[in-house]
């Protein structure tokens, strides 16, 4: 079981706040601040300091919250595994980023469940930010992750590499022009997914690299759902950059179009992504082998 004085600090850190710590975890405050005394004095350092009124991890914080979360994360697991002895099926909880969850993923999930039918599966969608912090917390084993990570902070492992694209609708301007640039967009409306998504953080990374932002556009609609997203492109409210997969049953139906960018060519990885502990990783190795095994280039 966890230390009580960790799963304080964690509480106090996740509320900002010493007295709704205390109301979470139907505690007294001079018991949260007792707890947070002891735990400063065990490892001989200030954890969290006022500023501006605001209460803030120190870098030392920073290194027990890492350390009090993977705990926790591997509590849920050893309670999981004790649970599951008692019960015919194992459960296993994993997640997946948008676009490989909702379109990669479509034609292997029948064999996935075959493959495993001895096991209960159940598969997460969320965007990129939401899903590492579920993985972190240890409410889901592994995830299934496109763009950018910390590599340093997750274990990935490479499963395939995908396109990112540019989509239009059958016969836009930009379909009959024989090389298109990057300027060659800005007048146009971009549709892009929320903050958080990792297909949104690969689009600003790309334009920054090249000196441009989502500001560089005309105008930017943004939407969550990556279906309406296409919908809305095929019906010309506007242009898209996504994962090909994601578009590839309405580029080959030629709903939607393809068009190079001569100066903004990007592929990113799609990766199977663990807190790094080999407790958990080893667990994994047969669902990595199975993805690793089915998802095509």
């Amino acid at each position: 079981m966890i230390d009580q004085k960790l799963e304080s600090f964690l509480s106090v850190v996740k509320n900002g706040s010493y007295t709704k710590a205390a109301l979470e975890l139907e505690l007294t405050q001079p018991a949260i601040s007792h707890h947070m005394k002891l735990l400063e004095e065990h490892y001989g350092s200030k954890l969290l300091e006022y500023r501006n009124r605001t209460l803030t991890l120190t870098e030392e914080g920073k290194i027990v919250l890492d350390h009090a979360e993977m705990l926790k994360a591997r509590e849920r697991v050893i309670r999981e595994r004790l649970q599951h002895m008692t019960e015919k099926r194992k459960e296993t909880r994993f997640g997946a980023t948008l676009t490989i969850g909702e379109f990669t993923l479509a034609d292997i999930l029948p064999e996935l469940f075959s493959s495993f039918v001895h096991e209960h599966l159940t598969l997460l969608v969320d965007n990129t930010k939401n899903m590492l912090k579920m993985l972190k917390d240890g409410e889901i084993q592994f995830a299934l992750v496109e763009g950018l990570i910390d590599k340093d902070e997750y274990r990935a492992r490479l499963l395939k590499t995908s396109s990112f694209v540019l989509v239009v609708k059958e016969g836009h301007r930009l379909t009959k022009m024989k090389n298109v640039r990057l300027d060659d967009l800005l007048s146009e409306v971009l549709i892009i997914r929320e903050e958080g998504s990792g297909s949104r953080e690969i689009l600003e990374r790309g334009l920054i690299e090249r000196n441009r932002s989502l500001k560089s556009f005309s105008d930017t609609i943004v939407m969550g759902n990556v279906n309406i997203m296409k919908r809305m492109v095929e019906t010309g409210m506007g242009i898209s950059m996504m994962y090909r997969d994601a578009a590839l049953a309405e580029l080959t139906e030629r709903r939607l179009v393809e068009v190079p960018i001569e100066d903004l060519a990007m592929e990113r990885e799609f990766n199977f992504v663990e807190v790094s502990d080999p407790f958990s990783q080893d667990e994994n190795d047969k669902y990595y082998t199975f993805f690793k095994d089915h998802l095509t280039e």
